[in-house]
């Protein structure tokens, strides 16, 4: 279950969240707060996973202290924002360490997507968002650092193939790797991106653009 605390002083947005049922996608609002500061003053704060932070509302250049000890302040840390959507509001949320860009009115689907990419610190950017994009918004995007991996080259080969439907004997002879070192690396995986199973970790993997989706042969 990941842990997160929210920061927010916008009792719309905060009752929009907590409605969302989040515990259905292992999310659980462990605290909220209406600034940064109070929100790392509380009790429960050194057990959460990810910050999820409301801009306007708190001030942007307030984020990185929600983070700290990057050894690259220009790397993405377990943070999601909830803005407006303007270019300026996204340059500064990704200037401060935000992984994952989400709206005020998401679905759950993009928001539990969102806060599961950026704990592992991976780029998401609300679908709705993209829609809309201009071309000033797209260098804002594009100039990102790139994000940690989270899986090594092999685990995302794994993945893939797993994807596709095939067993681990199936893997094995396609990497010319035995079926025990497939399962080691399906292990692995699942705990990575803390699925139960293999159809998880595949969903997973797809919401937080680890692999490409499986080609469909008429």
């Amino acid at each position: 279950m990941l842990s997160v605390g929210l920061i927010t002083s916008d009792n719309k947005h905060l009752s929009h969240v907590l409605g969302l049922a989040l515990d259905r996608f292992h999310i659980e609002i462990t605290l909220n707060g209406a600034t940064a500061g109070e929100a790392l003053a509380h009790p429960e704060a050194c057990g959460v996973d990810i910050w999820v932070a409301r801009l306007p509302g708190e001030r942007a250049e307030t984020l990185s202290t929600l983070l700290p000890g990057r050894s690259d302040p220009t790397q993405p840390g377990p943070l999601a924002v909830v803005c407006d959507g303007s270019r300026t509001q996204v340059a500064a949320a990704m200037a401060n360490g935000a992984s994952a860009i989400v709206l005020p009115d998401d679905t759950v689907f993009d928001t539990a997507a969102a806060i599961h990419a950026a704990a592992a610190c991976a780029l998401f950017v609300s679908p709705r968002l993209l829609r809309r994009v201009d071309g000033r918004l797209t260098d804002v995007l594009t100039a990102r650092v790139p994000s940690p991996k989270v899986l090594t080259e092999r685990e995302e080969r794994v993945l893939s193939l797993m994807s596709a439907g095939m067993s681990n004997a199936q893997i094995g002879r396609t990497l010319f790797i035995s079926p025990t070192t497939v399962s080691t690396h399906v292990g692995n995986i699942l705990r990575k991106l803390e699925a139960g199973n293999r159809t998880a970790a595949v969903i997973t993997a797809l919401e937080m653009s680890l692999i490409a989706p499986p080609v469909r042969r008429p």
